[in-house]
């Protein structure tokens, strides 16, 4: 795999609200993913240490994706860092009877590099 495709945002933290979820933290590093919800109904969940992979798809824009094995979850997000939203397709407890489809756009609080 194209090492400069899944490691294209390391170093990076974001913060963005989703007006119908709350607010989450997503941190990347060598070639990981970590996040934190920080408010509403999912306050406090959080996980850490995915694999990603990440590819730049037009001027400040990349298309995120990882896979949670033991949450049963595929999280994908297209990130607009120039209009400061995250829309995200979410594929959660698949292959259960609590599956769901989940389809969202949030805004970006806040972007820091390390």
């Amino acid at each position: 795999m194209d090492e400069s495709l899944t490691r294209a945002l390391d170093g990076t933290v974001m913060v963005y609200t989703y007006p119908e979820l709350g607010t989450v933290r997503v941190s990347f590093e060598g070639g990981k993913v970590s996040f934190e919800w920080l408010e509403g109904a999912l306050k406090g969940e959080a996980g850490k240490h995915f694999a990603y992979r990440a590819r730049k798809v037009g001027e400040q824009q990349l298309f995120v994706n990882w896979h949670e094995p033991e949450a049963r979850g595929f999280v994908t997000l297209f990130i607009d860092f120039a209009a400061g939203h995250v829309h995200s397709s979410v594929l959660a407890a698949y292959a259960t009877d609590d599956e769901q489809a989940l389809f969202h756009s949030a805004s970006i609080d806040s972007v820091e590099s390390c």
